[in-house]
């Protein structure tokens, strides 16, 4: 079982996070790469002002007319990065491709569905759709452990 505990300390300028626990193990693990997930952000671009926004935040980033499109919570950003660039870079993050001008960050994945012409519909928690090509199936289904046939 997990205990979560809060303190507000008004002298603490930054937030700091202390895990006990009986042994270090995956789970242990899990924590400390997601609270590193959470605080990670990528460099880009919002009416010609350079900003950054949280990784957390992006659901998905997707290619257009050779510019790469940053789409978060609140705003469409735009990046100077290629798209296979920032495949290679927040691959350990959560981020797959799902088709030749896409990325979709899988924290904001809420279902998928088959669709009649072998793509598959990813709908994410805005409710927003994307579609899966069948040549990203393999490995959108190896990054859930989803067997042949079951989607």
């Amino acid at each position: 079982m997990m205990k979560i505990k809060v303190e507000e300390d008004a002298i603490n300028d930054d937030i700091e996070v202390i895990i006990r626990c009986q042994s270090y193990d995956e789970r242990v693990q899990k924590i400390i790469n997601q609270l590193g997930y959470v605080q990670k952000k990528l460099n880009c671009k919002k009416d010609k002002e350079h900003c950054s926004i949280f990784l957390s935040d992006i659901f998905y980033i997707e290619s257009i007319d050779e510019k790469t499109f940053i789409y978060a919570i609140d705003n469409v950003y735009e990046s100077q990065e290629k798209l296979y660039m920032l495949e290679n870079q927040l691959s350990d993050d959560g981020f797959i491709r799902i088709s030749k001008s896409c990325l979709m960050n899988l924290d904001t994945l809420k279902s998928v569905k088959a669709m009649l012409n072998g793509k598959y519909e990813a709908t994410l928690i805005n409710d927003e759709k994307l579609i899966i090509n069948r040549s990203y199936m393999r490995s959108f289904k190896k990054v859930f452990g989803i067997e042949r046939g079951i989607l």
